[in-house]
């Protein structure tokens, strides 16, 4: 599942939990107002139980961004509607401020999924406008309704438990969409776009944490696809980068216990991830990419490789090291290609 497809189903998920979780709060306020008798909050439940109920067909129709305004107009108006007529005290004005966080979390969704933004300053503004007024409103009004110390109890309990519940929950969410991002972007810069395989970053940074144990065991070798500016004007550059994606899928499969990158063009790096590694396996790539068809637009293609080997002497810098290999590789060139010198 790509990034996109992942957001959009977080961003289904966190509304339809919203419009289920609505619909929850809405039996509790009605039990609540039956009991205690607050005629207005169960009028006002009534008609969110409609909205509420026709808005997750709205959700399910994947209209995210009417079902996430309903769904903060909503909450917004319960939350005036419950102090008003009970106060301050039951904590209704907890939903202003723990609507920031989701609004915050769900407009960061809609801009990446839908590529519709929500004016977040407008409605933060909004909702520190509304618990202004309605914390000034209780503070010079009455409460329509007495609550009595036992719903008093409850409904403190149940309103600060569902507003940290709602900002525990996004958080955890935007966490986790913060860590898979940083996951992205760092996988973004260590691995080559084209091939999938490592990139010249990764391999310098591998090297900086490499330590070369025994001398003369360890070898790097530098691969060049022969003639491949030919394979460009010939074919085209989708060719050309079909026969990288092939040549490196290759380079894979045959040096299993190596690190291969693609230093740059058409040249890849192979490098052992142990001592043991016998240089061998560099022969066997060579013959096996020779040997391969490959096949791009009803066109056979044929291509070799030329590889230059080096051995770590122990005193080396990476640069040299690299270009010991460059030197083998080069020479393999000019006398004849499609061979490994080392």
């Amino acid at each position: 599942m790509n990034t996109v497809d992942k957001n959009k189903a977080i961003l289904k998920q966190l509304t339809l939990f919203f419009g289920i979780f609505l619909l929850f709060t809405d039996v509790f306020f009605l039990i609540i107002g039956v009991v205690y008798d607050f005629p207005l909050i169960r009028y006002v439940i009534y008609v969110k139980l409609v909205i509420n109920t026709t808005n997750l067909f709205i959700i399910l129709k994947e209209h995210y961004l009417v079902a996430t305004s309903i769904i903060y107009t909503v909450i917004l108006g319960f939350m005036i509607t419950g102090v008003v007529s009970l106060g301050i005290k039951p904590a209704f004005q907890l939903y202003g401020l723990g609507m920031i966080a989701c609004v915050s979390y769900n407009g960061y969704l809609h801009k990446r999924v839908l590529k519709k933004e929500l004016s977040l300053p407008i409605v933060i503004t909004i909702h520190v406008l509304c618990y202004a007024g309605v914390y000034l409103y209780a503070r010079f009004n009455e409460p329509l309704y007495n609550v009595p110390q036992s719903a008093l109890d409850i409904l403190i309990s149940f309103n600060s438990l569902a507003t940290f519940s709602m900002v525990i929950l996004y958080i955890g969410f935007f966490h986790h969409v913060a860590l898979d991002s940083e996951e992205k972007l760092e996988n973004m810069a260590l691995i080559d776009n084209l091939t999938g395989l490592y990139n010249r970053h990764y391999l310098l940074r591998t090297l900086d944490q490499m330590k070369i144990v025994t001398p003369k065991k360890h070898w790097i070798a530098l691969l060049d696809i022969d003639n491949f500016k030919m394979i460009n004007d010939t074919y085209g550059h989708l060719c050309g980068d079909y026969i990288l994606r092939r040549v490196s899928d290759i380079s894979k499969q045959e040096c299993k216990d190596c690190i291969v990158c693609r230093w740059g063009g058409e040249e890849f790096i192979i490098l052992p991830t142990s001592d043991k590694t016998d240089q061998s396996i560099l022969d066997n790539l060579r013959r096996r990419i020779s040997d391969e068809i490959f096949v791009f637009e009803n066109n056979n293609i044929h291509i070799t490789v030329t590889i230059g080997s080096a051995f770590h002497d122990g005193n080396m810098t990476h640069d040299i090291w690299i270009s010991e290999a460059d030197k083998k590789l080069y020479y393999g060139k000019e006398n004849g290609k499609d061979q490994v010198v080392v």
